[in-house]
């Protein structure tokens, strides 16, 4: 409550091997005493990719957001996000495709998300369901220009009338991507990646295209994931806020176009080999969820996956946050 204004600010902070951040963020949740939430962001975002992809990523900008709930269930959030992102650390012995991607690019990005929410709880779901659509148009200004979509949903079913124990409870989600570029140069740090968060037992952009003899994740313009979740308790006291999971994850990455990129050679000498096949990669195993006063944190171990040639698997993975 920024001095007494009903206005709130805050501070976040992450620093962490692979990604950090800082985003200073004003919200004002009855913007000209409506039913409209308003704010303002800026930040820097740094991701560590070496070890997993062939480059370090550095983003700068700001963000201007509105947003409207239609009633209870729906909403909608308008933005607009000016970015400066700087593609630096480049492995010397990358493809073209890579290397081509070194130094600093603006986005300019108009973007909107509409949130159709029947679920009992925004932060710990036990049923209904949720979906949710958002599009991106980059192009007005900067150096990029493409209309991104994303699909996702999520269907949450609790098991307590059968089991007794409300922490038993099944989730079945899915999300599809694409991207179509609208005539300035494409970029790969534009595009999909598959792999970590959006599916386990893989590296982040461990699944998909490849540029095989550099090993360097190229990304797709078409993504597709599935999850499906059983969550049961674990003995152990409940306050403690530890819950079980079994799971399977299922995705493909595809329409991986290489034509505006030029010639391929890695170290200058070699023709670049790509691989993007369209088969279905699957991650299944096993995790535990911790809700914590900092947040859910989440571990994962996903010993059984089924890959591609030059796909980059992952056994554990240990993450913040959230997955609907």
């Amino acid at each position: 409550n920024l001095v007494g204004s009903g206005i709130s600010a805050s501070i976040h902070g992450i620093l962490a091997e692979k990604r950090s951040s800082v985003n200073i963020s004003v919200t004002d949740p009855y913007f000209l005493d409506r039913n409209l939430v308003a704010g303002a962001d800026i930040f820097l975002i740094q991701t560590n990719y070496l070890g997993t992809q062939a480059y370090d990523e550095r983003r700068a900008g700001f963000a201007l957001r509105a947003g409207y709930e239609f009633n209870e269930n729906l909403r909608q959030v308008l933005s607009y996000s000016l970015v400066n992102r700087k593609v630096f650390n480049v492995y010397n012995t990358s493809s073209a495709f890579v290397l081509n991607e070194q130094g600093t690019s603006v986005l300019s990005q108009f973007s909107q998300v509409l949130t159709l929410d029947h679920r009992d709880s925004r932060i710990a779901p036990k049923s209904g369901f949720v979906i949710e659509l958002g599009t991106d148009f980059a192009g007005a200004g900067g150096d990029v220009a493409y209309v991104r979509t994303n699909l996702s949903g999520a269907y949450y079913y609790s098991l307590e009338r059968w089991l007794g124990d409300p922490e038993w409870g099944i989730k079945i989600g899915a999300t599809a991507g694409y991207l179509a570029s609208m005539g300035k140069r494409e970029r790969i740090i534009g595009r999909f990646f598959l792999g970590g968060e959006n599916l386990r037992g893989f590296q982040v952009g461990g699944a998909g295209p490849h540029e095989t003899v550099s090993g360097d994740p190229l990304g797709g313009r078409m993504i597709w994931t599935q999850t499906s979740e059983l969550r049961f308790p674990l003995p152990v006291p409940a306050d403690l806020g530890l819950t079980g999971r079994a799971f399977v994850d299922v995705g493909g990455l595809t329409n991986a176009d290489f034509k505006n990129f030029g010639s391929c050679l890695v170290n200058n000498s070699t023709p670049c080999q790509i691989a993007a096949s369209s088969a279905p990669r699957v991650g299944a195993g096993v995790g535990v969820s911790w809700r914590t006063q900092f947040g859910l944190i989440n571990i994962d171990l996903t010993p059984f996956v089924v890959k591609q040639p030059h796909d980059q698997t992952q056994v554990f993975r240990f993450g913040f946050g959230t997955r609907f």
